[in-house]
Parts: structure tokens; sequence; C-alpha cells
């Protein structure tokens, strides 16, 4: 794998120029460092002064190989309810994916992931059968280390299985293309 080959390592944000109804992107700082895998990932996602929308996300993949691919939300820290009961959350994205360890690969949502203004959190889960990468942490679980213009990115954990197993601290490697 070349590190090289993605996208740069400082985060990116642009607004493109336009009103609050242009999407923007943001990229994880850590993209670069992205080199462990895992089937899936918890993580959290706190919003500043606006109310953001997710309408994409993006990730890396492990391989070269077409993956079948959830991504799932919910309301608050995933410590505050069964993390790793299904039903506790909103499934948001359920497809085939095409995924690529040397770039972004961006995912359209099913369903918008909606965080409302004003320091609210939400929780993700992101899972694939073939696995993506992420970056080991050694910050605590829910550290802030991924800070834009609009919300934060928290450290979380990942899974061995899908909502089975919590493995390693980690943070989300990746993209988020959204709207406030």
């Amino acid at each position: 794998m070349s590190p090289s080959n993605r996208p740069s390592s400082s985060p990116s944000e642009d607004d493109g120029g336009g009103g609050d109804d242009t999407p923007k992107q943001y990229d994880t700082p850590n993209v670069n460092e992205a080199g462990d895998n895992a089937k899936g990932i918890m993580f959290t996602i706190t919003s500043k002064l606006k109310e953001v929308s997710i309408t994409q996300l993006g990730i890396i993949g492990k391989d070269a190989k077409e993956s079948d691919l959830w991504v799932y939300y919910q309301e608050g820290y995933y410590t505050a309810f069964d993390a790793l009961n299904k039903d506790a959350w909103d499934e948001v994205f359920n497809g085939k994916v095409m995924l690529d360890p040397d770039e972004i690969v961006n995912i359209k949502l099913d369903e918008e992931i909606t965080i409302p203004a004003g320091e609210k959190t939400v929780s993700v889960y992101v899972v694939s059968k073939k696995g993506f990468l992420y970056k080991k942490s050694s910050k605590d679980e829910f550290a802030k280390y991924a800070p834009s213009d609009d919300f934060d990115v928290s450290v979380g954990t990942t899974t061995k299985k899908e909502f089975q197993q919590p493995e390693k601290l980690a943070e989300f490697a990746g993209r988020f293309v959204y709207e406030t």
C-alpha cells in the first residue's frame, strides 16, 4: 500500500464557496496513518454550533474487494445503551461496496445522519464483512481526535464481528460529506 496515493494527511474542509446548502467535506487527519484493520468500528461525533447532516461516509478498505457494508447510528454515546444490540441502532446504509486500500471510497447513505446543534452527540457504527482500515488509538475512549469547524470525532472501539466482541480503541479514518 502506498500512503502517498491516499488523500492528504491534513484535515480538509471544503465549503464549496456556496451557502449553507452546499455539501462540505471533512477528511480525518489520520487517513495516511490508517494501517490496522477491523470488521467494525463504533465512534461518536459531537456537533458544535450548527446542526450537521451527514450524507456520505468515506472509508478505506482493507483490500480491493467488494464487501457487504452496513452503517448504523444512534443518538447519544454508545455506552449509554446496549451497543451490541442491533435493535438499539438505526440502519442508514446496507449494500455492497467496492473497497480500495489506496483511497477513500465514499458511501452515499440511504438516510442522513443528523446531529442536532449545540454539543449533541451521536454514535456511528460501520461494519464491513471484508474489513476496512483505521488507526489504533493510545487516547482514551471518547477523547476527541478529529476536530472540524462543525463537529468533533472521538475515539471509539473496533468489533471483531457485527455486534460482537469489542476489541481495541480506535480512530475512524475516513471522510464525512455533510451539510449544515
